[in-house]
């Protein structure tokens, strides 16, 4: 379907390395700091002496800290390939995983298999060898949530009244559910996910005002929380979950698509209350993207190159600029202006900010550049999208 042109994608605040196999759309996603460990010392071993630093590096090698996040009783697949993906050295083999403080481990001949009957969040050591036998270790982490709560690292929606949950790093669908509304369709154009998991989705009825729903995750089925979003005949153009994790944010489009169109940020707490966080008097415009709130506490926000100082003496041949805004002194600051046309969706993932087009292609975008780099088409073009903070 033709993607109407005031609709966007959503911001895509990643935490991955890597992926593991998936199981009941469970998803071994690794956060995207690796852990400071210790290595061995620096003077060479004996001949035939096998390397054996307690943890951490050692010639190359290295063990980063994995988090992945499961429902309570659903098992997670978590293999030794993507054990291996989340960290450097050469040849790499998985040699051990201890046993969890929380469920049960149970190895099998890819990997391993865990799951847990209570909520909560468990632990285990694992421990890698390399091609000389050096070893390091470094722990797994499983956060163990209620049914409904998020777990894939990314989600995303569109009017066809689907939810995805994907693979953000290959761009692959895991899981596919009807996102409903008392049992009929729900048309999202945008998603948000709060730091306890759970999954938000904007309608696009534009007549009334547009509505917030609470989802649940794995069967698409949704609540309505609110109405009203924006003053009926303005355009909720973006939304994401603000720095409490109780409040909502939205782009307003005042005047769509007359030569006086303006947009500004709002934000509605808890009780409905809406207060300015950037007034449309600021002079900012939008063409499609999104705002959304990234690990680093900070918003980020697409603007048109008409109204990036930054873009128009960049010359850069993209339609977008990114502003940075600090939520709680409201300050502004141009970071960068897009080399190519329509980068609508943004995200951080192993260290480095990818995007979405407008044709579904997905980039790596260099911020200090604004250069983009082709990481994969991957045909599908979501309206909105959103991250999985419990993964930050």
């Amino acid at each position: 379907m033709k993607m109407p042109k005031y609709q966007m994608f959503g911001f895509i605040a990643l935490a991955v390395v890597s992926v593991a196999s998936f199981q009941n759309c469970s998803q071994a996603n690794f956060s995207q700091a690796p852990v400071s460990l210790a290595s061995s010392t620096d003077s060479a071993p004996p001949e035939d002496t096998t390397n054996t630093p307690d943890t951490g590096s050692y010639d190359g090698l290295k063990a980063n800290d994995i988090t992945l996040a499961t429902n309570v009783n659903v098992s997670l697949s978590i293999s030794n390939a993507s054990i291996i993906a989340a960290n450097s050295g050469s040849s790499l083999k998985v040699q051990s995983v201890g046993q969890p403080n929380l469920g049960t481990l149970t190895s099998k001949s890819s990997g391993y298999d865990f799951v847990s009957s209570a909520v909560g969040t468990a632990t285990m050591t694992y421990t890698i060898t390399d091609s000389q036998n050096n070893i390091a270790s470094a722990k797994i982490t499983v956060k163990v949530v209620e049914s409904s709560i998020a777990t894939a690292p990314f989600y995303g929606c569109n009017l066809d009244g689907y939810l995805y949950s994907l693979d953000p790093q290959t761009g692959t669908v895991l899981k596919t559910v009807n996102l409903t509304y008392n049992g009929r369709k729900l048309e999202c154009s945008d998603m948000a996910i709060n730091s306890s998991g759970e999954l938000f989705a904007k309608d696009d009825d534009e007549s009334g005002g547009y509505s917030l729903y609470k989802v649940d995750a794995s069967t698409g089925v949704a609540t309505h929380v609110r109405g009203s979003l924006v003053t009926r005949g303005d355009r909720a153009v973006g939304m994401t979950v603000g720095p409490d994790g109780k409040q909502f944010i939205l782009s307003e489009e005042h005047n769509p698509g007359s030569s006086n169109q303006t947009n500004s940020l709002i934000s509605i707490a808890s009780d409905g209350v809406k207060s300015t966080v950037i007034p449309a008097s600021a002079g900012y415009t939008m063409y499609g993207g999104d705002v959304k709130l990234l690990p680093d506490g900070y918003l980020y926000w697409t603007i048109t190159n008409a109204t990036s100082t930054l873009c128009k003496n960049a010359k850069a041949g993209g339609s977008q600029g990114v502003l940075k805004i600090d939520p709680a002194t409201k300050t502004t600051k141009e970071i960068a202006c897009f080399d190519k046309k329509d980068i609508f969706g943004l995200g951080f993932a192993s260290k480095a900010l990818y995007g979405f087009s407008g044709k579904g292609s997905l980039v790596r975008v260099d911020l200090s550049t604004g250069k983009t780099t082709l990481i994969k088409d991957t045909g599908l073009v979501f309206i909105g999208a959103a991250a999985n903070p419990i993964l930050w």
